[in-house]
């Protein structure tokens, strides 16, 4: 049940079709719950990339976007610019640069974290790989870039091996994964 969360997942925003079902969603649970809110906006099926989406903002503690995502929703030239728009109004905005890692603003700060390099077998689920890492890392506590690491950790796990989730870590693999990629 809603109410007892601690955290809310929402994702699937297909613009006008269900923004003001959103919206009201994401106003209850702010109102009526402690949860924090990660929200990843995804693919625009009409390709509209309506403005309105940003109404939905300050009621999400993180936001996440792919970088084609940023640029199209903010109509800014970086992910960078566009991060640090939406994050004026949200909690936190991330963007997913693929191959280039990811990017974050939260409070004016700016935080990114470089790729982990591995052979691709399959791309599938590797945003939603990337998500349930960071959040994994929002939720224990740890700072931005710590966030970005472990985002990048679980996005890089999942596209080696076949189907969404084959290859998506336990907490104890993340680790060893990026203590290895970080020399540590």
């Amino acid at each position: 049940q809603v109410a007892y969360a601690s955290h809310i997942h929402v994702t699937g925003y297909a613009g006008e079709a269900n923004h003001a079902s959103y919206l009201s969603f994401l106003k209850k649970v702010k109102e009526d719950t402690q949860a924090t809110v990660s929200f990843d906006v995804g693919w625009d099926p009409t390709e509209e990339w309506k403005p309105e989406i940003c109404q939905l903002f300050p009621y999400i503690d993180v936001l996440f976007m792919n970088q084609t995502e940023a640029a199209n929703y903010s109509r800014k030239d970086s992910p960078r610019e566009a991060a640090e728009e939406f994050a004026r109004t949200c909690g936190m905005a991330v963007v997913k640069l693929g191959r280039s890692g990811s990017i974050a603003v939260k409070d004016g700060t700016f935080s990114q974290a470089a790729p982990y390099p591995v052979e691709a077998v399959d791309t599938t689920g590797a945003g939603d790989s990337f998500n349930a890492g960071f959040i994994y890392g929002f939720l224990k506590g740890k700072d931005v870039e710590e966030c970005l690491k472990c985002g990048n950790g679980c996005g890089a796990l999942s596209v080696t091996a076949l189907g969404g989730n084959t290859g998506f870590p336990n907490e104890e693999t993340l680790k060893d994964f990026i203590a290895a990629r970080e020399g540590r």
